[in-house]
C-alpha cells in the first residue's frame, strides 16, 4: 500500500481513500495533465502487477487500483494451423473462382488465379491485423497473434481476431486500436483494386455465360477506381479478376469494420470520439437505419454488439487528442467510399 500511495501521490493529490480487499478506491486530483499523470500511475501500476481505472462519480475524479487480472499465454501454434488452414481455404475458393474463367478462354492458368486471389485477400486481413497490432505495440498493450478463419466456401475465410489481452489506457489508445486496422486494409485495398480491375475481363454481354455469372453490389470506390481505368462500353460487362474481387472483399471489410457500433473498430472510434452513453445510442441509431433501409440480418448483428455497452478505456475522463477529432472525418469518408449505393438507397 505505501508503494501504491506514493506512486499516486507523485501525480494526484489525494482528496480521500478507501480500500476493500484487494480493491482501493482514491478520490483525486490531477498535479498537472490528467491524462499524462494516469498515464505515469497506469505504467508503475503494472511493475506490481496492478492496474487502475479512473472514472467521473458524482462531479469528481475516482481512481481505483485493483490486481492486474492474470493473462493466459497464447498459444502460438493454433495461429499457424488457422493461418495455414486459411491460405488453404482462400486457395480452393480461388481455384473455384478461376476455373470458369479458365473453362471461357479468359484465364490460361487457374492455378495462379487461385494463388493470386489467397495472397491478395491473405495480404488485406493480414495488413488489418498488423494495424492493430501496431497500435497496441504503440500503446504497450498486450494482444495475442491473429486468429484467421477459415471457411471453405464463400470467400474462403471471415477474416481474422486478435485478441487484447488488456485494455486500453485511454481515448486515444482505444482509437488507434480502431482506426489504424482500416486504414492499412483499406489502403492495401485499394493496390489490389488497381491491380485487379487492370487484368480483369471486359467482354460483350452476347459472349458472356450470363448463367455462370453472379452480380455483387460495387463499392463506390471500386466504382470510381473501375471508371477510371477502364472505359467499359454499355454493351460489354466486367467479369472480374480474382485479385479484383479480393479488393471488393477488402472494401466490404473496411466499411463493416468502421460502422460505429458496438465494439467493431468503428465502434471503438466512435467509444473514444462520443463517450459511453452516445455510444450506444449511436450503435442503436445505427442499426436501426440498417433495419429501415432493408438488411435487417446486418441490423441484427450490428443490435447485438450494440446490446452490451462498450467497456471504454481505462482512463474514461481525458479527453480524445484534437489531431484524432479531426482524423474521423477522413475515417467515416473512408467507410462511405466503401459503402455501397444499394444500401443506401
Amino acid at each position: 500500500m505505501e508503494s501504491t500511495w506514493g506512486i499516486i501521490t507523485n501525480y494526484f493529490t489525494v482528496e480521500e481513500f478507501e480500500v476493500h480487499g484487494d480493491t482501493a478506491t482514491f478520490y483525486v486530483q490531477p498535479l498537472g495533465d490528467i491524462k499524462n499523470s494516469f498515464l505515469k500511475v497506469y505504467e508503475h501500476l503494472k511493475q506490481y502487477g496492478l492496474t487502475a481505472y479512473l472514472r467521473s462519480f458524482k462531479g469528481r475524479i475516482r481512481l481505483v487500483i485493483i490486481p492486474k487480472p492474470k493473462v493466459k499465454p497464447s498459444k502460438t501454434y493454433v495461429n499457424i494451423i488457422l493461418l495455414i488452414l486459411t491460405i488453404a481455404t482462400t486457395t480452393f475458393v480461388g481455384y473455384n473462382l478461376s476455373i470458369p474463367l479458365f473453362e471461357t478462354g479468359l484465364m490460361s492458368n487457374p492455378f495462379i488465379g487461385a494463388s493470386s486471389f489467397s495472397v491478395a485477400i491473405m495480404m488485406i486481413i493480414g495488413l488489418h491485423e498488423l494495424g492493430h497490432k501496431l497500435a497496441a505495440r504503440k500503446w504497450n498493450i498486450q494482444t495475442s497473434l491473429p486468429y484467421f478463419i477459415p471457411v471453405p466456401f464463400f470467400l474462403g475465410t471471415l477474416g481474422a481476431v486478435i485478441v487484447n489481452k488488456e485494455t486500453p489506457p485511454n481515448r486515444d489508445a482505444l482509437y488507434d486500436l480502431g482506426a489504424t486496422g482500416p486504414i492499412l486494409g483499406f489502403i492495401i485495398s485499394i493496390l489490389f483494386a488497381f491491380i485487379g480491375i487492370s487484368i480483369s475481363y471486359p467482354i460483350p454481354r452476347t459472349e458472356a455465360p450470363m448463367e455462370r455469372i453472379v452480380f455483387y453490389p460495387t463499392p463506390i470506390l471500386f466504382e470510381l477506381i473501375t471508371s477510371i481505368m477502364l472505359r467499359i462500353p454499355k454493351d460489354h460487362i466486367l467479369i472480374m479478376h480474382p485479385v479484383a474481387f479480393a479488393s471488393w472483399v477488402g472494401m466490404i471489410i473496411t466499411m463493416l469494420n468502421l460502422m460505429p457500433a458496438g465494439s467493431l473498430d468503428g465502434g471503438h472510434v466512435a467509444r473514444a470520439l462520443f463517450g459511453g452513453r452516445k455510444h450506444q445510442v449511436i450503435s442503436i441509431i445505427i442499426a436501426w437505419i440498417t433495419y429501415i433501409i432493408g438488411y435487417p440480418l446486418m441490423a441484427i448483428i450490428m443490435l447485438l454488439f450494440s446490446l452490451y455497452p462498450h467497456p471504454g478505456p481505462l482512463d474514461d475522463i481525458s479527453q480524445l487528442t484534437t489531431s484524432r477529432k479531426l482524423l474521423a472525418i477522413p475515417l467515416f469518408t473512408i467507410l462511405y467510399l466503401c459503402g455501397v449505393p444499394g444500401w443506401i438507397k
